[in-house]
């Protein structure tokens, strides 16, 4: 009978711990719109592979806090639609108006190397190649900043997809005067 007895309280306990669980957070997924360029220089080019390393490798959005540069963090439930590497793939293929391949002739190839919000910071740094067959003809690192109209993360994803266009701007100038 004790036995029963304190079974049903160990029952009643865990049935009343459980009522208090707040549910999880709801996830939020982010992509990027492309504001296709008109003249944009890079007629010809493909884009192709694009890569990254470690936690730009992943979709939860990076964060780091002004006061510690040291430092980088991920959202636990805020995500992108895909890693950052197909994100600014698909969004540059978009913005020049080219298509996507992968053994193109001549392409346009890259890595992420920094996707973060550092406060309201959208902190953006990309290595951008031109490769012709299996050659790099061009290759050059350009990173960009662009300050959040607000503090919340679609004012993020904004700034990025600005600090993506001047990374972009700057690429195809580069271009334009190599030729």
């Amino acid at each position: 009978m004790i036995r029963l007895l304190a079974i049903l309280v160990l029952l009643a306990g865990l049935a009343a711990c459980g009522g208090n669980v707040a549910p999880a957070p709801q996830e939020q997924f982010y992509r990027l719109q492309a504001a296709p360029l008109a003249d944009a220089g890079a007629a010809g080019l493909a884009v192709g592979r694009f890569t990254a390393d470690s936690i730009y490798a992943e979709r939860p959005l990076v964060y780091g806090d002004p006061g510690d540069p040291h430092t980088s963090r991920q959202y636990h439930y805020h995500l992108w639609l895909y890693p950052p590497a197909q994100l600014v793939r698909d969004h540059l293929a978009q913005t020049l108006g080219a298509r996507q391949a992968d053994f193109a002739e001549r392409r346009i190839e890259g890595r992420v190397l920094r996707f973060d919000r550092v406060g309201r910071q959208a902190v953006v740094e990309l290595e951008l190649r031109v490769v012709q067959g299996r050659e790099a003809v061009f290759d050059r690192r350009y990173a960009a900043e662009e300050t959040a109209s607000g503090d919340g993360l679609r004012a993020h994803v904004e700034a990025s997809e600005r600090a993506l266009a001047t990374i972009y701007g700057r690429f195809l100038a580069d271009l334009r005067t190599r030729r």
